[in-house]
């Protein structure tokens, strides 16, 4: 860990702690994926592994901009939801009980990143540090949209499946109201199981620029 003699000191390990965990997720969530019961949550689960990938390059390009090289300390934060997965996984069967456990660790993560992001991008701002910033402001709005994403999971299908397992089968093709689950969704921005993608990658642009007051960055 460097030392701390400066606001820059401060972002450069804040943004080092983010590429830490960005890592171990990157090398974890597979695993979490071949644990799941639910179609609907492996495949959020792969979109959430892929725009993770995309948030580690982006913090590794910010280090080689500023010709930064990130500590290598695990960070104990994640390591410890992360573990908490891992456990999740081994006491439980594969069973939808299971899914709803995951997808509350699950949820954790997504709060404890939103968290870190805004706090480097604040002290990113403070500095004049723009394109920083800006980096940063799109990994939250990413992580913002997918935390959404897997609080509608949490909140409807995989709690529905551990009630009933045979209910996906039944699971109507319309979504019910927004309202009835506390949640805007956006028209046509989910796709099968998952966050709507326009290519190889997850398009969470789009999912967010409908003005989703739950996922867009101020």
């Amino acid at each position: 860990m460097i030392r701390i003699n400066s606001l820059s000191d401060l972002l450069i390990e804040e943004l080092a702690d983010l590429l830490n965990a960005e890592i171990q997720l990157v090398e974890k969530l597979p695993k979490v994926a071949n644990g799941t019961q639910s179609r609907a949550f492996k495949v959020a689960l792969e979109d959430c592994l892929e725009i993770t990938k995309d948030h580690a390059r982006r913090l590794e390009a910010i280090f080689n901009n500023m010709g930064q090289h990130p500590t290598k300390v695990t960070y104990k934060g994640v390591k410890g939801l992360i573990r908490e997965m891992e456990n999740v996984l081994l006491r439980h069967e594969k069973i939808p009980e299971s899914d709803a456990a995951l997808i509350n660790v699950i949820q954790r993560v997504q709060q404890f990143k939103i968290a870190r992001y805004k706090l480097a991008r604040e002290h990113a701002v403070e500095l004049g540090q723009t394109k920083i910033m800006e980096s940063l402001i799109n990994s939250l709005n990413e992580e913002r949209a997918l935390n959404f994403h897997f609080n509608e999971l949490g909140q409807g299908l995989i709690n529905h499946e551990a009630i009933d397992p045979k209910s996906l089968q039944s699971k109507p093709k319309e979504n019910p109201p927004a309202s009835s689950k506390g949640f805007y969704v956006p028209e046509g921005r989910l796709r099968a199981g998952g966050l709507k993608k326009k290519s190889k990658n997850t398009d969470i642009s789009r999912f967010i620029s409908e003005g989703n007051p739950n996922t867009q960055e101020q």
